[in-house]
């Protein structure tokens, strides 16, 4: 539905450790589709299906560290373009048809995140969702959370709503009353060169557990494992 995230991928300047990182991770298989002369796109699959995609960065994405990108649906790519302009935000990539996969335009909000905004065709984002190995969550970390939360209320048409947690700011995003995303501000402890940025979490079954497995294929923890009262 318009509003709801739909897809995630990872920007990576190391195709083949990324490949064997997540595989290791999550049980990802790979099913690589050309994409152009020199590009590969990686879908990853989960019990067949597709959980998400990575690639290998290009020229245009060149000193840009590797990150996580999350895509929401909408139901037009032009329409949601006008919407980014008049709510304050920046459109870097005007709308492109990726093929026959779909519609796409990526902007940048007023607090500086990137976002991508995809009108699904053929491909309409992740065919698995909610379970061991897939997304679960979408969350912008923000600088600017005044701003931030207005801005996606008004380019995807969500009702927006405060979530009570202990010292933080967080606001749901959420699509005919079910919660799908959310916006938190910037904790103290994150270092000022962190820029605002959206993220998906991955369903785990055992999240202590996935941390020594993360370590044992050459990821490095950012933050214990830790509890989130009433959430997981």
């Amino acid at each position: 539905p318009q509003g709801e995230p739909c897809w995630a991928e990872l920007a990576t300047s190391d195709e083949k450790g990324a490949l064997k990182f997540y595989s290791g991770m999550f049980g990802w298989k790979d099913d690589a589709q050309l994409m152009g002369p020199g590009m590969t796109f990686h879908l990853q699959k989960v019990k067949g299906l597709v959980a998400a995609g990575l690639y290998q960065m290009g020229e245009r994405e060149k000193g840009h560290p590797p990150h996580w990108r999350v895509h929401f649906s909408i139901t037009s790519a032009d329409e949601t373009a006008k919407k980014v302009k008049a709510a304050g935000g920046k459109v870097v990539m005007e709308p492109m048809d990726v093929m026959d996969s779909g519609r796409m335009v990526v902007a940048q909000d007023p607090s500086g995140a990137f976002i991508s905004f995809w009108q699904g065709k053929k491909h309409i984002g992740c065919t698995i969702a909610n379970e061991p190995g897939a997304v679960v969550w979408s969350e912008l970390l923000t600088r600017d959370i005044k701003k931030a939360v207005p801005f996606y209320k008004a380019v995807l048409g969500v009702e927006t709503a405060a979530m009570p947690m202990p010292g933080l700011e967080y606001t749901l995003l959420k699509v005919a009353g079910k919660d799908v995303a959310g916006i938190m501000a910037m904790p103290k402890e994150v270092p000022a060169q962190v820029p605002s940025h959206w993220g998906p979490y991955f369903e785990v079954v055992n999240a202590d557990a996935t941390v020594k497995k993360a370590q044992s294929l050459g990821g490095k923890p950012m933050m214990p494992a830790q509890d989130v009262p009433g959430v997981g």
